[in-house]
C-alpha cells in the first residue's frame, strides 16, 4: 500500500518492493471474467506512475518492461541502502489467475 511504502521510506528500511503494473486490478479483472460479471467499475487504473510516486517519497525506483531487465533492476534495488521500488510493466491482457490458459 502507499502507506506501507511511505513508512518504509521514512524509516529507511532496506526493502526492495516489486509492483506488477498491469494498469489495473488484474486479479479482480480476471475474477470478474471467471464469475461472468461484466462492466465492473474501477478495475482499470491507467496512468499511475509508480516510479515517480516512490521517488516522491524518497525511494530509489526503477521501471522495467522486459524480463531481461528484471535481474539487474532487482540487484540495484537490493544494493541500495534504504527502500527501493521496482515497477514491472506487464500486458493487461495476460490472465493472472491460476487455471486460465496463458
Amino acid at each position: 500500500s502507499i502507506q506501507a511504502l511511505w513508512t518504509a521510506a521514512q524509516r529507511k528500511l532496506p526493502l526492495t518492493i516489486v509492483v506488477i503494473n498491469n494498469s489495473g486490478y488484474g486479479a479482480m479483472r480476471s475474477f470478474s471474467q471467471v464469475m461472468q460479471v461484466r462492466n465492473v467499475p474501477g478495475l482499470e487504473l491507467p496512468g499511475i506512475d509508480f516510479v515517480r510516486l516512490a521517488e516522491g517519497l524518497g525511494c530509489h525506483a526503477v521501471r522495467v518492461s522486459k524480463a531481461a531487465e528484471l535481474g539487474e533492476a532487482l540487484k540495484r534495488g537490493m544494493a541500495h541502502e534504504g527502500t527501493s521500488l521496482v515497477e514491472v510493466v506487464v500486458d493487461s491482457a495476460v490472465p493472472v489467475l491460476y487455471g486460465q490458459k496463458h
